[in-house]
């Protein structure tokens, strides 16, 4: 039978607040494995509110549209979501109005047309998971959650490095130029040409760094093993459960062996130690992993997210 209340140790994920650090941890590790001398300081308040937003409707979401429970119970941090849902809501909606205040008044235009861009790809997640299909591990929903995480990431750190020709700039001045050239039609038109060059450019300037690449396949790997772990108690086929474990053991593997790859062949002397984080990562996942018969679901959640800080203070060590 469930507990009245949460155990102490589960308070950051039911305050969405494990996500945030992640993402903020992430960002100084690949900004200090990148030389990057200076990220704004905007973006270290602004990443983790974005994300915590993200997250906290998520849960809400999730609840509305009919969550798979775990043992017959609803996860705690579901419950505590939909139990605080009006002032979660009223909260999330005041951040929002504060961060895009901030956004305009505080971030270089080159960061803030990134976050538009990272708007846009949120918005074609949610579409893209209103088809998951139930009872299903979705592979390709966390893939792109996976991929959207590390862009939020990395955007801060790559962006000064000009990946991006075209800005909010130029999109407004192509409308402006299209309305005074012939009609708003024609503004809006012309307008959205630079919108998608804009989202191409800079989809793919962050991705070319490979160590952004392998930052959001980890973070995919994470976002897969915690679904992995909750189907297995799902259900009572053997067959099933060894098989989620040899599906998130041979994710882990090519990923590490990626990653050794490119930390020998390719890799500086700054970047190595941001292989060395994704790798030690990669292993305690895999740890979890073979050993989460142990574990309640909420206390894989916490190891998982554990799991993605652990590598920190060897960097900042470093």
């Amino acid at each position: 039978m469930k507990k009245q209340t949460p155990p102490f140790w589960l308070v950051p994920n039911l305050l969405s607040l494990d996500a945030p650090v992640v993402a903020v941890v992430w960002m100084w590790m690949l900004a200090h494995s990148m030389r990057v001398e200076y990220v704004d300081t905007a973006s270290y308040v602004l990443l983790p509110v974005a994300v915590w937003v993200v997250y906290v409707m998520d849960r809400i979401r999730d609840v509305k549209a009919g969550i798979h429970p775990i043992e017959g119970e609803m996860p705690w941090r579901h419950s505590f979501h939909w139990k605080y849902r009006l002032p979660l809501t009223v909260l999330a909606f005041l951040t929002v109005i504060g961060a895009l205040y901030s956004s305009v008044v505080y971030l270089p235009v080159a960061v803030l047309s990134a976050g538009v861009v990272g708007l846009f790809l949120v918005s074609l997640y949610r579409i893209v998971s209103k088809f998951q299909v139930p009872d299903q591990v979705p592979f390709g929903k966390n893939l792109m959650a996976g991929l959207i995480f590390g862009f939020g990431v990395a955007v801060p750190v790559v962006v000064h490095s000009g990946i991006m020709r075209t800005s909010l700039i130029e999109v407004i001045g192509a409308y402006r130029s299209g309305v005074a050239n012939g009609s708003a039609l024609q503004g809006l038109l012309a307008s959205m040409v630079q919108v998608i060059q804009m989202v191409f450019e800079c989809v793919l300037g962050v991705f070319d760094h490979p160590m952004v690449l392998f930052m959001a396949l980890l973070f995919f790997l994470n976002i897969t093993a915690i679904d992995l772990w909750e189907s297995s108690r799902r259900t009572e086929d053997v067959e099933s459960k060894a098989t989620h474990e040899v599906t998130l053991t041979i994710g882990l593997i090519c990923l590490a062996g990626l990653v050794v790859f490119w930390a020998v062949f390719r890799a500086d002397d700054w970047a190595r130690p941001f292989c060395y984080a994704v790798m030690t990562s990669t292993a305690l996942l895999q740890l979890i992993n073979r050993n989460r018969s142990r574990f309640s679901v909420d206390a894989l959640r916490v190891l998982a997210d554990i799991a993605l800080l652990v590598p920190f203070p060897l960097l900042w060590l470093d």
